[in-house]
């Protein structure tokens, strides 16, 4: 186990880290992404095909019958890609951050048993993020900012649910008690590789729409989210565990069972 790797750190570490893990294993992390981003690009190429047929017709002639019809199929369009995007990146986001922790610890990077295990928790995942989903909404209703401090919060959710098979409402209770003190260190940290990453999409995107062709510019968009996306993943991970080692002391517990210390009395089990 690479101990000489856990110790705190400040947000670009973090970052940097993030895409040096990205880099080292590469291969198994496209891998994991492309697997989980398949159904979605699927369902946006053979069943939902390119919505601007919809929003086109619906504009002019919103007034008749068929504009009606149309504007249905916009909300249709609207809710199945909100649907399969949804399953799409609980699924990819839980498989990198099982992928990352076994690559921060020293581990072999297995990717077939990051899918096993993040599918046997797929439906905690899910559950929990609809619950915080409304909370992020509660909180942006009732204090315009509070959104943020949701995010923050909730920040360590999932990998409670992958990595200690935690319940929806104790992984809710551990990511409050590993947010503790750190709320702002946890935004700038996901805000800065969110930045990165949507820099990325968006910059590629735009050039891809030149061509004006929905299925060229849907292809490069899925190829570059699979490519970058899972560096959000593995920073999300690595919060995690800079979370845990700054308030239960993670690095010091796990260098002690490398050198095969024993627990001092009164010591609890990880």
């Amino acid at each position: 186990m690479a101990t000489s790797s856990l110790r705190p750190r400040t947000v670009t570490e973090l970052v940097d880290a993030a895409f040096q893990i990205l880099k080292a294993h590469y291969g198994q992390f496209v891998v994991c992404s492309a697997l989980a981003y398949a159904p979605l690009l699927i369902l946006r190429l053979a069943v939902i095909g390119d919505p601007r047929r919809f929003l086109s017709t619906a504009l002019e002639s919103a007034s008749d019958v068929s504009g009606v019809a149309n504007i249905s199929g916009v909300l249709w369009v609207t809710a199945a890609s909100s649907l399969g995007g949804w399953l799409t990146f609980t699924l990819m986001d839980s498989v990198l951050v099982v992928c990352a922790s076994q690559a921060y610890l020293g581990d072999q990077v297995d990717a077939g048993k990051a899918i096993r295990r993040a599918v046997a928790c797929l439906p905690r995942v899910l559950v929990a993020g609809v619950a915080w989903f409304i909370f992020v909404c509660i909180g942006f209703m009732a204090f315009l900012v509070g959104a943020v401090y949701v995010a923050a919060r909730c920040f360590a959710v999932t990998p409670s649910i992958v990595l200690e098979d935690a319940g929806i409402v104790g992984a809710f209770s551990r990511s409050s008690a590993l947010s503790r003190g750190r709320k702002r260190h946890i935004l700038n940290t996901l805000g800065l590789v969110v930045i990165i990453y949507w820099v990325v999409v968006f910059g590629v995107s735009v050039a891809a729409s030149l061509f004006n062709s929905f299925v060229l510019s849907t292809l490069v968009t899925s190829v570059v989210t699979v490519l970058v996306y899972p560096v959000i993943a593995i920073t999300e991970a690595l919060l995690y565990y800079d979370a845990r080692i700054q308030s239960e002391g993670l690095d010091i517990e796990l260098m002690a069972d490398d050198l095969g210390l024993a627990s001092l009395p009164g010591d609890t089990p990880r």
